[in-house]
């Protein structure tokens, strides 16, 4: 028996779409690179393979979130480093702690 009612993190339909476009990049094995190295690299490849890399979606709150999930998901953890960005946007703990259980 729970004595303390665990908040339930709310989404909105949108933060839910944008959450299912990053585990589609995730899923891709270069539309969402690991680091910032490899991004390079992967820029190089879609080039010369003529692949389409995902445009960042146009509301920050929402790229934050895309971000969060697909570094999430293809490192298999939570990404730690952009927890204080996921914080900056508004997001609360418990929503990026079920986020992250998602992603993972």
């Amino acid at each position: 028996m729970l004595l303390h009612p665990i908040p339930v993190p709310k989404l909105s339909p949108v933060e839910w779409h944008a959450i299912a476009i990053a585990l589609r990049d995730a899923d891709a094995s270069t539309l969402c690179p690991s680091s910032k190295a490899s991004s390079h690299w992967n820029r190089v490849v879609d080039f010369l393979l003529a692949r389409r890399r995902p445009m960042p979606l146009a509301d920050p709150r929402l790229e934050a979130l895309r971000q969060f999930v697909c570094a999430t998901r293809r490192r298999r953890d939570v990404a730690d480093d952009m927890v204080p960005s996921m914080l900056e946007q508004g997001y609360s703990r418990s929503q990026i702690e079920a986020i992250a259980l998602l992603s993972a």
